[in-house]
């Protein structure tokens, strides 16, 4: 099992399309075989943090998801968006 924890950051007038772009990529990375789990969580606090938490069955289905057409839409249409990405690793 492959976990990603990430959390991205934007200007304030870029929140609602990256809110848009996050519930697209929720929605058909769930349909992907071999994804286990992808939730998008938006800030109470500060409308522009998402915290994202991913679980893949494995390294295979991970690269799988990076290659698909969804992902590199979420890419396209995010680019210029200036993101602030911090990704966690776990502690052993």
């Amino acid at each position: 099992m492959v976990s990603i924890r990430l959390r991205m950051a934007c200007e304030a007038s870029q929140a609602e399309t990256l809110f848009r772009e996050l519930t697209v990529l929720q929605q058909e990375t769930r349909l992907e075989p071999g994804n286990n789990s992808f939730d998008v969580f938006r800030s109470s606090g500060q409308q522009t943090s998402f915290l994202l938490l991913e679980e893949f069955k494995d390294e295979e289905a991970l690269a799988a998801h990076r290659s698909s057409n969804d992902f590199a839409a979420f890419k396209h249409n995010t680019t210029y968006l200036g993101l602030t990405l911090e990704r966690y690793m776990p502690v052993p």
